[in-house]
């Protein structure tokens, strides 16, 4: 290997980290199979009667349950992706990464490093909305992973602390035979104190682009990501709704159509607010006092984003979103009937609930029992929507888990000032491959690499935003390599635009 080459391997094995946040580089196509979220992953491990691997799959519309034998736990924290014909490619119960074969993925272990992580390592995480899995905008046998532990938990009081950031790991399919493995992990895209779990998504207005956001423990402070083909921006940060004081023991969810975003906790009860899907911004909001003795809660939102469904252990409340008056709207539209299963006190109450791909909302219980609650018809209003109490009977016990799907395929908003994409940089005649920035990511001199002897007329730095920048260019040698000095830039993802009479090329880098 050439002195050159092996220079700039040892960088970039040095640099890994710094890149990993914005390796999310050039647009090709993204997936919208309707097969990506068909697949929900719940249950034990197999080896005692009864327990053993849930898969409840809806790509053919109805539920379809399976048994399936496999070593992951599931406690709580769930998250899958699937193709788009519907077979699964990897999942996670926060502790590590399975592939489709139920083996753990190429340097799938070790997720989530804290004390809390291998206290639970056999179980899995007991986090709610603790992972979420996004395609690549970019690429797609590229998938990302956003995640978080706890730490400072007392296993003897069973007391869970805060997480202190959100990470990020990335998967890449095309490794390991079509199986995947991870090719970056755990890099830290929020330090901050964090609320426990309840990380979700939503489709900027320009339907490609995902907002993600999560809360600040001990505080009114929402952070948001957006995830874009050319890198993550942010975190952006707002104050909105009441202060939270401690985390956990709860869920949050965008409406189906992105306008509105909910939250529903334990001890803080209800928060709606609208939701910009320009700005990710949050506004209007409102907050109802539920006054209900629950062990659990969930929430859900009807497929016409007009009724909000509120899960409290014993009851399930409905909400028209649209009402001037949000708690004069509330009707009670199930009492939990006392049923229990395999026996009592193995309760089949009301906990978290998730709007599948049938236009169906299912409604999981906080016990280990085998059944499911179904709202039927939840865009129509009252006791018309129809809740079935544990009318899905699971092939094996479940206890906790419910997976986090945001809405895949929400288009484009329409009518607004975002409502459409940039036009995309692409190179035309002139390969990618003949040119290389080193070092990347770079402090200050950058340097193009050519592999031919292609002059450029003129080249040209933008930011994230599509802004020109000015910076230093100095010509070391005509037709082999030219000199940026990027000091003057601050740190961030820069695209950098070579052009000459053949065409152009578009290159990426990363100022630190």
């Amino acid at each position: 290997m050439k002195p050159l080459a092996l220079v700039k391997l040892a960088l970039f094995i040095k640099k890994l980290p710094s890149l990993l946040a914005f390796v999310l580089l050039m647009p090709c196509s993204y997936i919208q199979g309707q097969g990506i979220s068909n697949l929900w992953l719940m249950g034990y491990a197999s080896g005692f009667v009864g327990f053993g691997g849930t898969n409840i799959d809806f790509f053919h519309g109805s539920p379809d349950t399976q048994t399936v034998h496999r070593d992951m736990n599931f406690r709580q924290t769930s998250a899958s992706i699937s193709d788009s014909s519907g077979q699964l490619l990897f999942y996670t119960n926060g502790v590590y990464i399975a592939n489709r074969n139920n083996a753990l993925m190429i340097n799938g272990d070790s997720l989530n490093p804290s004390d809390y992580t291998d206290t639970w390592r056999n179980d899995g995480l007991k986090i709610s909305q603790g992972d979420l899995i996004l395609p690549s905008l970019y690429n797609d046998s590229i998938y990302f992973l956003f995640h978080e532990t706890i730490f400072d938990f007392d296993y003897q009081l069973d007391h869970l602390y805060q997480p202190i950031e959100l990470l990020y790991t990335q998967i890449d399919m095309r490794l390991d035979s079509g199986r995947g493995a991870v090719v970056f992990k755990n890099i830290p895209v929020i330090a901050d104190t964090l609320l426990v779990g309840e990380i979700a998504a939503c489709k900027h207005a320009n339907g490609r682009d995902w907002w993600i956001i999560c809360h600040r423990f001990n505080s009114d402070l929402w952070y948001t990501l957006l995830l874009t083909p050319y890198g993550l921006q942010g975190p952006f940060s707002q104050h909105a709704g009441q202060f939270i004081y401690q985390g956990g023991g709860g869920q949050t969810v965008f409406s189906p159509d992105g306008t509105r975003f909910i939250r529903h906790q334990l001890v803080y009860d209800l928060d709606v607010f609208d939701f910009d899907r320009c700005t990710g911004l949050l506004s209007n909001y409102r907050h109802s006092t539920i006054n209900d003795t629950s062990g659990g809660v969930g929430v859900s939102i009807s497929p016409n984003s007009e009724l909000l469904y509120v899960t409290e252990d014993d009851h399930v409340y409905q909400y028209d979103l649209n009402a001037s008056n949000l708690d004069s709207s509330r009707v009670t539209v199930a009492t939990y009937d006392g049923f229990a299963d395999p026996f009592p006190p193995f309760r089949t109450s009301f906990y978290l609930s998730l709007l599948a791909n049938d236009g169906k909302i299912y409604i999981n219980s906080g016990n280990s029992t085998p059944w499911m609650h179904v709202i039927n018809h939840p865009d129509s209003a009252g006791l018309a929507c129809d809740v079935q109490q544990h009318s899905l009977k699971l092939p094996t016990i479940n206890a906790f888990t419910m997976p986090y799907y945001p809405n895949f395929f929400l288009g484009a908003a329409g009518g607004t000032l975002c409502d459409s994409l940039a036009t995309e940089v692409r190179p035309q005649v002139l390969k990618q491959m003949d040119v290389e920035l080193f070092p990347n990511p770079v402090r200050n001199l950058l340097y193009i690499i050519t592999g031919t002897s292609a002059t450029w007329d003129e080249i040209v730095v933008f930011n994230i935003f599509g802004q020109q920048m000015t910076v230093p260019i100095h010509e070391i040698k005509k037709g082999e390599y030219q000199e940026i000095n990027t000091s003057s830039l601050t740190p961030g993802f820069y695209l950098l635009e070579l052009r000459s009479g053949m065409g152009k090329v578009v290159k990426r880098f990363v100022r630190e």
